[in-house]
């Protein structure tokens, strides 16, 4: 995760992140699978039926938001971007800004 910092064109300060959900990076733990046998597992017969043991439930994610996005935060305004663009966390000033300018604005909790 990166963060910046930096002003728009009326001088308000601005924070931006990315926010990338749980599971979803490379190399999450509960990405994969992790039945595997060990000694002394139990050798009775399968009881489980699903091919995964696993409850999922319905996402409570806003659609859209699956792959990560933007946020920007400031005392005037909070907004979200998505997908998250390539290179952003190196781009400048007027670049940030023009993202922004892209960004939804959201309710603040």
């Amino acid at each position: 995760m990166s963060l910046r910092n930096f002003k728009d064109a009326g001088g308000n300060e601005w924070r931006v992140w990315d926010v990338v959900p749980y599971g979803t990076r490379s190399g999450e733990r509960r990405a994969n699978d992790r039945r595997v046998a060990q000694s002394g597992a139990y050798t009775g017969p399968e009881r489980r039926t699903g091919r995964d043991r696993r409850i999922r439930t319905a996402t409570l994610m806003t659609p859209g938001l699956e792959g990560g996005w933007l946020c920007f935060e400031a005392q005037v305004d909070k907004r979200r971007l998505t997908p998250i663009p390539a290179g952003w966390d190196e781009a400048g000033e007027t670049e940030l800004e023009g993202l922004l300018e892209r960004a939804r604005s959201v309710r603040r909790n």
